[in-house]
């Protein structure tokens, strides 16, 4: 306003020395003889209009420096019945952020949450990383916004002579969905232990079922992710756990190595336009993952009522869940080694190649 003030100070002067500089040549200089008042009138109107033309743009120029950044009227986001969504009930039970409707959808298979993605209904989605990769090479608009799962896999056992990969040799190993990522992490330990796949019993359920097996005594090994881990540990006295997959993965990585397994993607056009609602969800869900990582008893309640898991199991898993927040940048090294070890056993997990560097939402 203060810029304008003197905009509009500096035309009224410049009207002013006109006025003045034709009413002094109308005494001084007979050329100026002829100007009639009138004339001098329409001048002054003239520059009048002039100046408040010019006043106006600037006037519109500066309300546009100071206008808000757009707002989403809502926003709908996507998880799974997994650690990384419990955060997200913190925040979203009043379903509003900053304004904007929030509308938290819980979805039952990946299959669901990759159709809502291509078409559109969804602006946030948590998805294992190789889905998201692969989401991305077949040309879906979407980046990896942030990284909050590094690691929630175990090999469980009730066979007291198993107690690292070589022991499974000849035995029968329970692994969730064939192609999925237990399933690739698991083959990949198998031949960093210098095996083959075929020295092992590969067998595939998906990972509830094989909880229930290993629970009622019906299987002896197994892989499993959390929580269904600690739902085991506590309901089989015999069941304990063999090997850690995040430890094992910095055995082979290096020990400064961390495990992605589960991040959250953003729509591209929603990222773009609404960039300041995206920096805002990031930061409210990154508090949340924090406040859950250090209160579980507290979160407990929310994982409970919204995923039906006993508050017990939730608090025992949370000591086993690697949860921490990292924006896609951030976790950039790691998702690349994750998914180039993942391209070197089944390419079809990552779509064949590896994304690019736009796969990553820019910080």
């Amino acid at each position: 306003m203060k810029e304008i003030f003197c905009i509009k100070q500096n035309i009224k002067n410049a009207i002013v020395a006109q006025i003045n500089s034709i009413s002094g040549n109308n005494n001084k200089n007979e050329k100026f003889e002829g100007v009639t008042k009138m004339m001098k009138i329409k001048i002054i109107g003239l520059l009048t209009v002039i100046a408040v033309l010019i006043a106006a743009g600037c006037g519109i120029g500066d309300s546009k420096k100071h206008e808000s950044p757009a707002k989403p009227e809502k926003i709908i986001v996507q998880a799974p019945t997994a650690p990384p969504t419990t955060p997200l009930f913190k925040f979203a039970k009043d379903g509003v952020l900053n304004g904007a409707k929030l509308e938290l959808i819980i979805y039952k298979s990946v299959e669901e949450a990759t159709t809502r993605i291509a078409k559109g209904e969804a602006d946030f989605t948590v998805l294992p990383l190789n889905v998201a990769a692969k989401l991305y090479n077949k040309q879906v608009d979407i980046s990896l916004a942030n990284v909050s799962t590094w690691g929630i896999l175990y090999l469980l056992t009730t066979d007291s002579q198993v107690s690292n990969w070589q022991d499974l040799k000849g035995k029968e190993l329970y692994v969730g969905a064939q192609g999925s990522s237990p399933d690739v992490l698991t083959r990949y330990f198998i031949s960093k232990n210098g095996m083959k796949e075929s020295d092992i019993k590969l067998a595939y359920l998906n990972s509830p079922e094989i909880a229930q097996l290993m629970i009622n005594g019906l299987t002896k090994n197994a892989v499993l992710p959390e929580p269904l881990a600690t739902q085991v540990l506590m309901n089989n006295s015999r069941a304990r756990l063999a090997r850690d997959f995040y430890e094992d993965w910095q055995i082979f990585e290096g020990k400064d190595a961390r495990l992605p397994q589960a991040g959250m993607v953003v729509r591209n056009e929603f990222a773009r336009l609404y960039p300041a609602a995206v920096t805002e969800f990031q930061n409210v869900y990154k508090s949340a993952v924090e406040w859950t990582v250090a209160n579980p008893a507290e979160a407990a309640p929310l994982a409970r009522s919204n995923m039906n898991i006993a508050e017990s199991v939730f608090i025992k898993s949370m000591e086993k869940t690697h949860m921490f927040f990292a924006t896609g940048t951030e976790a950039r090294e790691d998702v690349h080694t994750y998914l180039s070890r993942l391209l070197d056993i089944s390419p079809d997990m990552v779509g064949g190649k590896l994304p690019d560097e736009k796969f990553f939402l820019a910080d």
